[in-house]
């Protein structure tokens, strides 16, 4: 069953007040994204992050922290995207690991035409979807984020295994 909801995990990668991006040329022309998409099944969102910077920008990453969450809902949304499902973006700044420079990779989207460095100088010069280029300046500026939480990191109510009927009732409600 597909979920109302498409958890698209992607990489926000800086260096050097630059940002890197996928480039896509296709009949309407060049434009640019972030490096990510759908989430699969049985993957975690920080799994996502990786193999979509690997599939994408043909890098390992290590993952840091959310820097913002960009939700897309057909019924709220601007009219730039009429056939877009529901999507909710978990962008997370993200850093190439060692050894690893960005490059097309061997198979790329048929639209991906690049990956490309670009100054944050020059972000409203280019398309970008979605159109954050405000939001990526000031995050540039602050470097605010948000705290991601992952279950497995949290301390468990019991030992052993959890079943419901085993949990006190103000954790029911």
């Amino acid at each position: 069953m597909p979920y109302h909801i498409r958890v698209r995990p992607t990489a926000l990668i800086m260096r050097d007040d630059s940002i890197l991006l996928c480039e896509y040329t296709d009949e309407e022309g060049v434009h640019y994204n972030l490096p990510g998409g759908g989430a699969e099944p049985g993957e975690t969102v920080i799994d996502g992050v990786k193999r979509e910077a690997m599939e994408e920008l043909s890098v390992e990453v290590e993952v840091g922290p959310l820097a913002f969450v960009y939700e897309c809902a057909p019924h709220r949304q601007s009219g730039d995207y009429p056939d877009t499902p529901h999507m909710l973006n978990l962008i997370f700044e993200c850093r190439i690991a060692d050894g690893f420079t960005p490059r097309l990779p061997d198979r790329p989207d048929p639209t991906q035409s690049g990956v490309k460095w670009v100054p944050l100088g020059e972000l409203e010069s280019i398309l970008l979807f979605p159109n954050i280029k405000k939001q990526l300046i000031e995050y540039a500026a602050g470097r605010r984020h948000l705290t991601m939480i992952e279950d497995h990191e949290l301390e468990p109510y019991f030992s052993g295994s959890l079943i419901a009927d085993d949990l006190p009732k103000e954790a029911k409600r």
